[in-house]
């Protein structure tokens, strides 16, 4: 595997179309996300050099469970209609902690970490926007295939966006 931190990004879509039927739900969970994340590999940069391999994925369950299980139950206490909706998905940060912790240890980038919960908040936030934009209208936008459908095109837009953007290399005329 030549970019280890590249299978981590998959770990993200779950959440992204699951919860991103309404802008505050993908606000909500892109702060969870990124509170959880930050404080799982914070802890686990203090931790990492007293442990061994083994104890450091036990730690890294353990600890990722154990904000996740807070952070849902903070959300249980203060937020109970959103719960609702977002309890399945808060547990799933704690897979991505675990991932992210795995690829720090075969390249330990902040850097990659940080773009990582920018992409996905920008993604999360505009998914969110646009499905409850367009599910007024169209109901199936607010459902999971319609969010990915709607990340397929988006990511499409991108893909098609990023090559007309990108300079077009110049062919040099043949040398006699």
């Amino acid at each position: 595997m030549n970019k280890p931190a590249a299978w981590t990004r998959g770990l993200v879509l779950v959440p992204l179309v699951g919860a991103s039927d309404s802008l505050i739900n993908s606000l909500l969970l892109w702060c969870a996300w990124v509170l959880i994340s930050f404080t799982h590999g914070g802890t686990m940069i203090l931790l990492r050099q007293s442990l061994t391999a083994n104890q450091r994925l036990l730690a890294s369950i353990v600890l990722a469970a154990a904000l996740t299980a807070c952070a849902g139950l903070v959300a249980q206490a203060w937020m109970l209609e959103r719960h609702a909706v977002l309890s399945l998905y808060i547990g799933w940060i704690a897979v991505s902690c675990v991932a992210l912790e795995h690829a720090t240890i075969v390249e330990p980038r902040m850097a990659a970490h940080l773009r990582l919960a920018g992409q996905f908040g920008l993604l999360i936030i505009t998914l969110g926007a646009l499905r409850e934009l367009i599910g007024r209208g169209l109901p199936l936008a607010l459902l999971a295939p319609g969010g990915f459908i709607l990340l397929g095109l988006l990511l499409a837009a991108y893909q098609a966006w990023k090559t007309i953007k990108a300079p077009s290399p110049q062919e040099e005329p043949p040398r006699p």
